[in-house]
């Protein structure tokens, strides 16, 4: 018995050392080098100027010396189910990265080459097509954006003064559509061996799972979308594996469904979350924050110069909290237009790791509490599923079709 247990503890100890990884760096006379020490398997994806890795392993170290005239910074996050290590490294915006892979030993290059100004110009010629059309749009200010966005949200305020007797959205779905559709990433919270919150009879992940198929059934009859799901059945992804999707598919807009719980079962109604990097805006919050967040074990975060740390560039997490409320302003009025039996509660804000995907507008959205039978009476009932994924999908229109265009259209006159 001792003689097996001995192998067994030899084999953990061996499968242990094979998948930890280590990281050294190096000047090269055509830039730097980054070099992951003991990596065979992973996966990557480019986002403009940082570079998300996936990597099967763990880090094994507490501290990486970046020079700051090629890196920014380096943020390494390990996932506690997966085990699964998600690196996120921002370069500076002259460098053309080069991902290769060596074995014997195993290990993952990144070669960093410093652009000369003909290169950069050359770089930034080649990308003219694709960002030309982005370059007008940006050309109208905060200032107009926000009066377009108030303008509009206004009228559709006043319209549910109207006809508050009415809770019933009509939704004009167009037969064709000439352009490019809005990709659009709806993940159904917990899921497989995570069940999410359970009480009263139901399980957080099955009323997420129907929220999710029911909005993506209402968008893919609408041709000006293309639509993703993190999940489509009882499965488990694990937090950045759902970011990594949104990124991957180039997502316009990411929504994900959770169910609220709590300690208290007075608690109800619903509640819209947007990304904020500095934490959670309430004790709520807070305590929805950490449930959400629970499987992400820890976060290391090096670089040579603590005030670069950071996940992605500043703009591009800028814009998915600015714009994420946005999307979650239209979300609120259509909630409580359609929904006369549950009380649209406010937004609030936290820093979720599942939000954190750079570039793109994102929402966690709480349906309701679980822990309350009023609110779990209506969680079981398949009509009020529906009501609720047919606001997030009329949400998703005007946000895209009215806001979005306009502020588009604005941009383009004045450039």
């Amino acid at each position: 018995m001792r003689t097996l247990r001995y192998i067994f503890l030899s084999i953990l100890i061996w499968i242990f050392y094979v998948e930890a990884f280590e990281v050294r760096t190096g000047i090269k006379d055509y830039g730097y080098r980054i070099v992951f020490d003991g990596v065979k398997n992973y996966e990557y994806l480019p986002v403009s100027t940082t570079l998300i890795f996936k990597i099967d392993g763990e880090f094994k170290g507490s501290a990486i010396k970046l020079d700051p005239r090629f890196v920014k910074s380096i943020e390494i996050s390990k996932d506690t189910v997966t085990k699964k290590t998600i690196i996120y490294l921002d370069i500076n915006d002259n460098m053309d990265p080069k991902v290769f892979s060596l074995s014997n030993p195993d290990r993952l290059v990144i070669d960093l080459k410093v652009l000369d100004k003909k290169e950069k110009q050359s770089v930034s010629e080649n990308n003219n097509t694709a960002k030309e059309d982005k370059e007008s749009k940006k050309v109208i200010s905060k200032k107009d954006s926000d009066d377009i966005l108030n303008k509009i949200l206004k009228s559709l305020e006043m319209q549910t003064i109207n006809d508050s007797s009415s809770n019933s959205i009509e939704i004009e779905v167009p037969k064709s559509f000439v352009g490019r559709k809005k990709i659009i990433v709806i993940d159904p919270g917990h899921g497989g061996h995570d069940p999410g919150a359970t009480a009263n009879g139901l399980r957080e992940k099955d009323i997420n799972l129907k929220v999710a198929l029911k909005l993506k059934s209402f968008l893919e009859k609408d041709p000006r979308f293309k639509v993703y799901l993190t999940r489509e059945d009882d499965v488990f992804i694990p937090l950045y594996d759902r970011t990594l999707i949104a990124l991957e598919k180039k997502a316009d807009l990411f929504i994900s469904i959770h169910t609220n719980a709590s300690e208290n079962p007075n608690l109800s109604g619903t509640y819209i979350y947007t990304l904020n990097l500095r934490g959670a805006t309430s004790k709520l919050a807070k305590m929805v924050e950490e449930r959400e967040n629970k499987t992400v074990l820890n976060v290391i975060k090096v670089s040579a110069n603590p005030n670069v740390n950071k996940i992605v560039a500043d703009m591009a997490i800028s814009h998915t909290m600015t714009e994420g409320l946005n999307f979650a302003k239209f979300a609120q009025i259509y909630l409580k237009r359609s929904l006369k039996d549950i009380e649209f509660k406010r937004i609030e804000s936290a820093n979720f790791a599942v939000l954190k995907t750079p570039s793109i507008p994102s929402v966690l959205v709480e349906t309701a509490f679980i822990t309350n039978e009023n609110d779990a009476r209506l969680l079981a009932n398949d009509r009020f599923l529906e009501k609720f994924a047919q606001s997030l999908y009329k949400a998703t229109v005007d946000y895209f079709f009215r806001y979005k265009n306009l502020v588009f259209s604005k941009g383009r006159e004045e450039s």
